[in-house]
């Protein structure tokens, strides 16, 4: 355009750049006419284009030229209405932000987050801004969306404001750019705190403020509260006239949280300021608005972009003037002078320190310390930072200055220098002002900056070689960068009184010592100041009150050093942890809360030194017993008003009687969020303070005792913990140097095991007598403090004394061990969780100091115990409570919601686990510097955890996930390479096949990494090859690892939920746990996406009015996410299942997890209860989707909380976050209230519709409309406790489905009642607790069903059957069972067969009677056979005739066995008996294996080689055939892999066992012609069962039934999945270790028997036992295993015992008469034994007779009383039973008067009957009881373990 007008481009752009309009138009005027022309023609087409964009672009530079001159200040009347106020710096910020703002945006982050507090909460209560409107406060996902959002505000016209602090800030800075570019007025108040490096820390410096200095943003910093109010309104309004964005700063806790007394303009005052017209002009003219339409945030190419950015300087040029002026308007307002920049000290000095922050008031009170020393030296405080005006700086410089130190908040590592101090260079080398300058580090995350170290830096510059760059306040002992400095300087104005409150965490203290801050401030002329410390436990952590008042202004800007006249400590246990009472001065006051109040108590409680030091110092010292008090008077653990109360009683600062009437009014304020009833209990607790205050008149003696500190805890400790962790718990960590610390933050793992803090004023204590050993109180333990444990005898030998135990229950997996619970005093924090869980009242609370001493030993020894991992099953509730928790004494608060979940994820998978943590509670409790509760186990394995920021946590773990799948399949190629190349011995060949096999199994890769990585520590690594070497040096990635995100819910559901929704969609394997407690709990509970509707919660301060965001849902429709919703209170055995089902499913599973929170305003330690009544009421829903399901033609989803049936009003009504709204707007929260119960009712709905099957659907569905039912169906009702009967429940409900039947499985409690007659066929699966007890999921059920009103034929058109799970060693065996199949008779019912009775003592525990009793069921229901298909084979078998190809073991040992020598094997009949009674010996010498009096050794029979020979004939197999194994289903114990034919038959496969059921269904479905198959499935039937009966009767083997129905499709393969495993015959051990070291006795008759067609048997065991280790042949080894007792035995010898033995059951006395004969010798208390034996015949049946005669001696040995019973050997029979009646005295004595045990052994029939019914008659006829009376005795022997039976 320009070359067609003629002009050239030099000339249009002279034009174009001109700066002002009138400088363009001078510029025109002087310019050709043709850039006339065009300067014209541009200025027409902006002007009809943008004409409306602040009118045109000539009012934009007179806009920009007016902001560059000087302005007239505004008239201004100094107020009159200031006011004092006692309040912090975040309550200021919020005080000018709320009087400024239309509309602000929050986000919680400290220790900003109050700020948005007091804005939203103001705003509730609809407090006026200085316009006269309630401002919008809103609370956004992020702090990058609260910038955002208020980007737009501003942009709109809006004045706006946020709140933010440390990586918050660095969120927004790219917002802060465009505000900064479009020259936006709005203000960000900012907590200063120091930005995550090494290690996150809450705590100030300016590392966060300087990070944005470039953006454009001006920066003003305040130095102490009152400035905080001052110069944030300066702000504000100086934003609005420069149209810059401010950023106004001021340092985080020491100035936002400390409580100061200031002077407070109101906002009608304050308006006088507010410069309407520049609002117009600077922001709503510039404000999008169609009216007047206009664009910004375009896109610039290069040619222009530098010049628009320029273009703005002018604004910047005139700021600071502008500010001057605004801070000038503000004096003449307030009477508070402040410059930009603020000089203190003397007019000529020659030495000035200069920095910004609250330092600066240290600084202050140094000076006057220095100067009034004849020093001539001041300070500088630096108020506007930028824009920097170099004019005002040197202004405020006195000229006389020549040494200058400049001191930075801030570290940036690798530069020349800081930014202030590059600042404060610059400025003096621009304008010519030679100086010495220093620069300084000082004070990085509130690292304390006292008068000594002021001092020094001021010192420094007179030094004769000055440091020049240095840091200040630590000791770096690597880089040697520190300046050292002197002892602490008294600069305290004079008349200050100091005072120290130290707390315990929730105990009320901090909120306290603010109270009396505000309460003498707002009451008396005297200045004050509070600053508090905390360490970083959640609760029970650590906090230091520091508190002055005076007349003065305080500007002591640190903790108090020294001179303190007043000292509380409210927990005991501190004055042997820290040296408190050092800062005290002469004469002060210490007052203790402690239950010690006499000399001798204090003496032997209190550390000398500590003693020592009140002597000396003439302290006035004081008890209170304030815990005891605050339990009395209903305040559970909170002291915090009776140790105020001590104070003001005691202190003097105000009258008594004022001060306490103040306190009570203070705490009425306080409290009455939470209700009348906190306030009258606190109230109460200050009138009895002070009288239970106690002055210690101490012995003068006290003062010469040492004044050196002793350690408390003696245990031996890791250096780590010595030299850093212990000083950091000492509050001495400031004493610290650098050498002590890992550069990257590094530390160990497992250092709070090292703690003991010992808080708790109550510790658990268990009563082993009612414990049923479920292990709920372990499972729901916050802090892993109470665990059990299992022992065998000798370890409880080892014992210390009082440490309890009893047998442990459970079956076979628990057999030989001893049980017991332990506790840790010195780390549990008092909770009483487990005490309110326990369903057995075996647990109860006492007083910490009265059993902390006695535990602990216990514990200890407890803890070294070896670890046994796999005792049960891990993933059951029990089960998992044997694993070692590898998470313990955490720093969360009591009753955490939070860790139980963590912890027991670290017992399923810790050894493996990685886990990335978001930040918040979990990463506070979790990974708090130095004390790190996550531990190893003993290989050393563990979690390795690690924190990278709040809302990249996801994407984090993302990473770490990745590089670990990357890392081992680059180990994986490498394994391959070498398998294929290289040459390795082939052990390491085996090995690494194995592990390439199961590299992704997390158990077997295990086993064949540790193979792996021992063969190559064995070979070593300098002599392997490059690929070997490979493998070596990366062994560490051999195991599986299991990747989980962790965080809580303002993660997952708000800042992080854009990363976490991206993981979810990747289906990559990691796990995501959330940690739901539906607010921001490590903020103080501000709201998130999941706080649910009508929560009161920061933020929220008048009820959450949307629903809670269903972050399943968003998961769920992925399709391919594992989703879980687990509640652990609710339902312990679904939230292990769900963590169980997680980790194993091979893609992305979330874990949402139901966290009770302290701030819901709960009693945590009803934590539990909490969230069982969430579940039932609806609140919370349990269920699992898992997309395995689909390929197997399930429903992916599963709702575990079936159905509503709880009060949810009455949920709401426990916990104040929702009683709050209740009381205080009654109407809302009715209405709130309603709109929930129909959202948690229409959820619930649609959920169950979502578990539905297709067919559940339409048959609902039908059901809605009235439509008859589309045929039969039955219900599978279950109540359960563990697991088990639940699962069998599944169980039974598919093998209905299998045969074409509609099956609904459901928990009883999750039925409806109503529905029961409805019903045509009911079938129940319910197991008995403890002893007789229901589940707790068929209690409510049992409740409806047992109602008395019910009419009797309520069940008269529904069929019913009943199977029970039980123990028959229980009195009340089955019970549960019984009470429902009673019940349904009573109700009419029909019974379709008898009632099961599942018993665990059988060989395959409940199965055994299960397998059994189902076949029968269906005979009895005639329901189709399930459909005959032959499943694949689950082996690959290959079978190898030549048998040398391969190494084959020879001999097979089982998992769990050992093979042991059989060293004697003598007959003990006569040869002419007909009946073969045997003494064998075993040799464990070596093998490992140990046995107490009542275990049995389970014996792995081997087959008849003969036998087998023909059977391998019969199949075709040569019995040399070598056959090798591939097992496909990756079972925890496989078959051998490779194995031969014969030995497959002989030792592995029980060819010549009873077939079960289902084989003979297998050999239907295989059977050859069709003749045989029906005969098979005709015997399966009500029909054929006789025929079956027959066939059993005739001990009819599978290799029987294989000869008998020959078939062809039953190969090898097929056998081995069908044809089940040789199991332990179990025989009870017949010696006694104590007598027989390591040999072991059993005494064995023969088993045989004839058939009914005369065909003669001998038993599979006793027939191997009899031909090894004959007389002269060789000694023979056998497979074997030690079980566990069967029956209980005496903790001590001294119980009495009566002992009923029928033929070789005698064999357990003997081997306890020879335990206590070896304790008789050895001078032991023994009690008394009585022997009664039965048999046949003396002669031939008396086995081990004379040995008994020779322990009774007439009644002189340890045998008491031996009477027998020899049925045969006289004309009439006599039996036991009759010998009993014989001794009733001796009966009633021993079991009666003694508390003695009973036992029985032999054979079952009418025997253990005939034998109690002897024992009642005893009781009635020696003790004088009733019948009635006596059976009761003995049946609650039966309950205590003391009336044992085995018959078999």
């Amino acid at each position: 355009m320009w070359k067609a007008w003629g002009c050239s481009r030099p000339v249009l752009q002279t034009v174009r750049r001109a700066g002002t309009q009138h400088q363009r138009v001078l510029v025109r005027r002087a310019a050709p006419p043709c850039a006339r022309a065009v300067v014209t023609t541009t200025r027409d087409v902006i002007a009809r284009q943008q004409r409306t964009l602040a009118d045109t672009t000539k009012q934009r530079w007179q806009i920009a030229r007016a902001a560059s001159s000087p302005h007239l200040m505004q008239k201004i009347e100094p107020s009159t209405e200031q006011k004092f106020a006692v309040m912090d710096g975040n309550e200021a910020a919020a005080y000018v932000a709320y009087a400024m703002s239309d509309i602000s945006f929050i986000y919680p982050i400290s220790p900003a987050t109050s700020m948005g507090e007091h804005m939203d909460k103001w705003a509730a209560i609809g407090k006026k801004n200085i316009q006269g409107q309630v401002v919008d406060v809103n609370m956004m996902q992020s702090e990058g969306g609260a910038a955002g959002a208020l980007h737009g505000a501003a942009a709109a016209g809006a004045l706006t404001s946020t709140f933010t602090a440390s990586q918050g800030l660095l969120l927004m800075i790219p917002n802060m750019y465009l505000l900064a570019g479009e020259l936006v007025p709005s203000v960000l108040h900012v907590s200063a705190r120091t930005v995550s490096k090494h290690a996150l820390s809450i705590f100030n410096d300016h590392s966060d403020v300087m990070a944005t200095r470039q953006t454009g943003f001006a920066m003003m910093c305040s130095t102490s509260v009152q400035e905080v109010l001052d110069l944030g309104f300066a702000s504000h309004v100086a934003s609005i006239k420069a149209r810059i964005p401010f950023l106004h700063f001021f340092d985080g806790y020491r100035t936002s949280a400390e409580m100061s007394k200031v002077k407070v303009v109101p906002y009608e005052e304050l308006a006088q300021m507010f410069p309407a017209d520049k609002v117009r002009e600077n922001l709503h003219n510039f404000a999008l608005n169609p009216t007047h339409p206009s664009i910004r945030g375009t896109g610039q190419r290069p040619d222009i972009f530098f010049q628009s950015t320029v273009a703005a300087n002018s604004y910047y040029q005139a700021a600071p003037d502008i500010v001057a002026e605004t801070l000038d308007e503000l004096a003449v307002l307030t009477g508070r002078p402040y410059k930009l920049f603020e000089y203190y000290g003397h007019p000529e000095a020659d030495r000035v320190a200069i920095c910004m922050g609250s330092a600066s008031k240290t600084l202050q009170e140094t000076i006057d310390h220095m100067n009034g020393n004849g020093e001539k030296v001041g300070s500088m405080t630096v108020h506007l930072y930028r824009p920097w005006s170099a004019k005002h700086f040197l202004d405020a410089l006195p000229s006389t200055v020549k040494k200058i130190a400049v001191l930075d908040r801030t570290r940036e590592d690798g530069a020349v220098g800081m930014p202030l101090f590059l600042d404060v260079n610059v400025t003096m080398s621009d304008h010519d002002r030679p100086a010495l300058i220093t620069g300084a580090q000082y004070g990085l995350a509130s690292k304390e900056f006292t008068p000594a170290m002021a001092k020094a830096v001021l010192d420094n510059l007179n030094a004769d070689k000055p440091r020049m760059r240095y840091v200040i306040g630590i000791d770096d002992d690597v880089t040697h960068t520190s300046l050292p400095y002197g002892e602490p300087i008294d600069a305290t104005p004079a008349g200050t009184t100091q005072c120290i409150f130290w707390g315990l965490g929730s105990d009320g203290t901090v909120g306290a010592s603010k109270t009396a801050i505000k309460t003498i401030g707002m009451n008396t002329d005297l200045k004050a100041q509070g600053h508090f410390v905390f360490d970083s436990h959640k609760g029970g952590g650590v906090t230091v009150s520091h508190v002055r008042f005076g007349p003065s202004d305080i500007k002591s800007e640190y903790t108090i050093q020294s001179g303190a006249d007043y000292l509380s400590c409210s927990h005991p246990s501190y004055v042997h942890k820290f040296e408190m009472v050092s800062p005290l001065k002469e004469g002060g006051t210490f007052v203790l809360n402690a239950p010690w109040s006499s000399i001798e108590d204090l003496e032997n409680n209190i550390p000398a030194h500590v003693r020592a030091e009140i002597a000396k110092k003439h302290l006035q010292f004081y008890t209170i017993h304030a815990t005891k008090l605050a339990t009395d008077t209903g305040l559970g653990k909170r002291i915090n008003s009776i140790m105020q109360a001590a104070f003001y009683g005691l202190s003097g600062v105000l009258p008594v009687d004022q001060a306490l009437k103040l306190l009570k009014d203070s705490v009425a304020q306080q409290y009455k969020h939470k209700g009348p009833e906190m306030v009258a209990m606190n109230q109460k607790a200050i009138d009895h303070a002070l009288d239970n205050l106690h002055k210690i008149e101490y012995p003068a003696t006290w003062g010469s005792l040492s004044s050196v500190a002793s350690e408390l805890n003696q245990m031996e400790k890791p250096e780590f913990v010595t030299s850093v962790m212990d000083p950091v718990l000492a509050l001495k960590g400031d004493d610290l140097p650098v050498s002590a610390f890992e550069p990257g933050g590094y530390e160990p793992i497992g250092t709070t095991m090292y703690e003991k803090r010992g808080i708790a004023p109550t510790v658990p204590v268990w009563k082993p007598d009612a414990c049923t050993q479920c292990n709920y109180c372990a499972i729901v333990c916050p802090h892993a403090v109470i665990r059990p444990f299992l022992l065998e005898k000798a370890e409880t030998k080892a014992a210390p004394p009082g440490f309890e135990f009893r047998k442990a229950k459970g079956g076979a997996e628990v057999g030989g061990f001893n049980y017991s619970i332990q506790v840790s005093p010195y780390d549990c924090t008092g909770c009483e969780v487990c005490v309110e869980t326990c369903p057995d009242d075996a647990l109860y609370m006492a007083p910490f100091n009265e059993v902390a001493d006695k535990f602990s030993p216990h514990w200890d020894y407890a803890i070294g115990l070896p670890e046994r991992q796999e005792i049960g099953d891990k993933y059951s509730v029990k089960g998992s409570q044997f694993l070692k928790p590898l998470m313990e004494f955490s720093g969360a608060c009591a009753g955490c919601g939070e860790t139980p979940y963590l912890k027991l994820a670290t017992q399923l998978f810790g050894d493996r686990m990685v886990i990335a943590n978001a930040s918040g509670c979990s990463s506070v409790w979790g990974g708090t510097a130095t004390t790190i509760p996550f531990t190893t186990n003993d290989k050393g394995q563990g979690p390795a955890w690690g924190r990278s920021l709040f809302e990249d946590n996801a994407e984090y773990g993302f990473g770490m996930a990745l590089a670990t799948k990357q890392r081992r399949q680059i180990l994986s190629n490498e394994v391959e390479v070498a398998l294929e190349k290289e040459d390795m011995p082939d052990e390491l060949r085996a090995a690494l096949t194995n592990w390439q096999k199961y590299r992704e199994n997390p158990d077997k890769c295990n086993q064949y990494s540790a193979e792996v990585n021992a063969i190559l520590e064995n070979l070593g690594g300098a002599g392997l090859s490059p690929k070997l070497r490979f493998i070596y040096n990366n062994r560490d990635m051999l195991r599986t690892q299991s990747h989980w995100m962790v965080g809580g819910d303002g993660w997952a559901y708000d800042i992080g939920y854009g990363g976490l929704d991206h993981i979810l969609s990747r289906n990559e394997n990691v796990n995501v746990l959330v940690l739901d407690t539906e607010m921001y709990s490590n903020t103080g509970g501000q709201v998130s996406k999941a706080t649910q509707l009508s929560t009161v919660t920061k933020f929220a301060s008048m009820g959450k009015r949307e629903n809670k965001k269903d972050l399943g849902l968003f998961a769920m429709q992925y399709g391919n996410v594992f989703v879980a919703s687990v509640a652990l209170g609710a339902n312990m055995n679904q939230c292990v299942t769900a963590f169980k089902e997680a980790e194993h499913y091979p893609g992305t599973s979330l874990i949402i997890a139901y966290s009770p929170c302290i701030d819901w305003g709960i009693d945590m330690k009803k934590m539990v209860d909490e969230q069982r009544e969430a579940v039932d009421s609806g609140y919370w829903t349990l269920y699992r989707y898992d997309p395995r399901r689909i390929t197997s033609g399930l429903n992916p989803f599963q709702l575990d909380s079936k159905k509503i049936k709880g009060d949810l009003q009455e949920y709401l009504s426990g916990q104040n976050r929702f009683e709050q709204l209740k009381r205080n707007f009654s109407e809302t929260a009715g209405e709130l209230h309603d709109f929930l119960y129909n959202t948690v009712q229409t959820r619930h709905k649609r959920l169950q519709k979502l578990a539905m099957d297709d067919y559940e659907l339409l048959e609902h569905l039908k059901k809605l409309l009235g439509e008859a039912s589309s045929g039969k169906s039955v219900t599978v009702l279950y109540g359960s406790e563990t697991g088990n009967a639940e699962n069998l429940a599944t169980v039974f409900a598919t093998e209905f489905k299998r045969r074409g039947v509609r099956a609904k499985c459901i928990a009883m409690d999750d039925f409806d009642l109503d529905d029961l007659p409805n019903q045509d066929q009911v079938f129940c699966v319910v197991s008995t607790c403890g002893q007789g007890e229901l589940p707790s999921n068929c209690r409510l059920f049992w409740k409806a069903l047992s109602d008395k009103s019910l009419p009797a034929d309520f069940l008269k058109d529904t069929k019913f059957a009943v199977f029970g799970l039980g123990d028959s060693s229980y009195v009340y065996f089955n019970e549960a069972a019984k009470m429902f199949h009673r019940r349904f008779g009573e109700l009419s019912g029909e019974s379709v067969l008898d009632l099961g009775l599942g018993d665990d003592k059988d060989e395959d525990r409940y199965e055994s009677k299960w397998n059994e009793w189902m076949p029968d069921l269906f005979n009895e229901l005639k329901t189709d056979p399930p459909a005959q298909v032959l499943l694949p084979p689950t082996y690959n078998v290959i079978i190898d005739k030549d048998a040398s190809s391969a190494a084959v073991p020879e001999t097979v040992v089982p998992p769990g066995s050992k093979l042991i020598p059989l060293v004697k094997n003598r007959l003990l009949t006569p040869d002419d008996y007909d009946r073969d009674i045997r003494h064998y010996e075993f040799d464990l010498s070596g093998s490992g294996m140990k046995y107490n009096v009542g275990d049995c050794l389970g014996i792995y029979a081997h087959n008849d080689r003969e036998r087998v020979l023909g059977f391998c004939d019969q199949l075709g197999v040569g019995a040399k055939s070598l056959i090798r194994l591939e097992d496909t289903q990756d079972r925890k114990e496989p078959l051998p892999g490779v194995i031969s034919a014969s030995q497959l038959f002989t030792e592995v496969l029980d060819v010549f066992g009873k077939p079960s059921r289902r084989f003979y269904e297998t050999l239907a479905i295989a059977a050859d012609n069709e003749s045989d198959r029906e005969e098979l499935l005709w015997m399966l039937t009500k029909d054929g069962n006789s025929k079956l009966r027959e066939l059993t009767d005739e001990t009819v083997t599978y290799a029987d039934l294989l000869t008998r129905y020959p078939t062809k499709k039953l190969s090898l393969d097929y056998l081995l999945d069908h044809i089940p495993r040789i199991k332990p015959r179990l025989y009870s051990i017949a010696s006694a270790s104590e007598m027989h070291g390591e040999m072991l006795h059993l005494c064995i008759v023969k088993n045989d028997w004839t058939t009914p067609s005369g065909a003669y048997h001998v038993g599979l065991c006793t027939n191997y036992l009899q031909a090894l280790s004959r007389d002269g042949a060789p000694v023979d080894l056998v497979a074997s295993r030690v079980n566990g007792a069967g029956i209980t035995i005496p903790e001590t010898n001294a119980h009495p015992c009566v002992m009923v033995g029928l033929g070789t059951g005698i064999a357990p006395f003997r081997a306890m008469v020879q335990d206590r004969e070896v304790a008789r010798t050895r001078g032991e208390s023994v009690g008394p034994m009585a022997l009664f034996f039965g048999a046949r015949y003396r002669r031939t049946d008396f086995t081990y007779g004379d040995e008994f005669e020779d322990y009774h001696s007439g009644g002189k040995g340890v045998l008491s009383v031996l009477s027998t019973a020899f049925s045969r050997d006289q004309a009439h029979k006599i039996y036991v039973q009759n010998r009993i009646s014989e001794y009733p005295e001796v009966i009633y004595d021993y079991l009666g008067r003694k508390n003695g045990y009973f036992y029985l052994c032999g054979p079952a029939g009418n025997v253990p009957t005939a034998v109690r019914q002897a024992v009642v008659d005893s009781f009635v006829s020696a003790g004088g009881h009733s019948p009635a009376e006596a059976e009761k005795i003995v049946t609650q022997m039966q309950i205590e373990g003391r009336y044992n039976v085995e018959a078999w």
